[in-house]
C-alpha cells in the first residue's frame, strides 16, 4: 500500500474520537478484524492530519471496512 494514501474519515466511519480525521494510511491490518455494528472494521495505522496539512502524530485507530474498501484498499 502507499503511504500516501489519505482518508478524510467521518466520524462514524472510525471509533473512538469525535469530529473529522484525516489520516495518511501506512499500514492496515487485515488480519483479524474486529465485529462492531453487525459489520468488520480494521485497524489502521497512520498519521493524523491537521486541515492544512501539518503532520499532527502518529494514530491508530477502528476504521469501517466499507469505508476503506469505498477508498480503494484491499481487506
Amino acid at each position: 500500500m502507499s503511504e500516501r494514501l489519505v482518508l478524510v474519515l467521518a466520524e462514524r466511519d472510525y471509533l473512538y474520537g469525535v469530529g473529522d480525521l484525516t489520516l495518511r494510511v501506512q499500514i492496515v491490518e487485515v488480519e483479524d478484524p474486529i465485529t462492531y455494528d453487525d459489520e468488520p472494521w480494521y485497524y489502521v495505522h497512520g498519521v493524523q492530519l491537521a486541515r492544512e496539512g501539518r503532520e499532527v502524530g502518529a494514530r491508530v485507530v477502528v476504521v469501517r471496512g466499507r469505508r476503506l474498501t469505498g477508498a480503494g484498499i484491499e481487506l
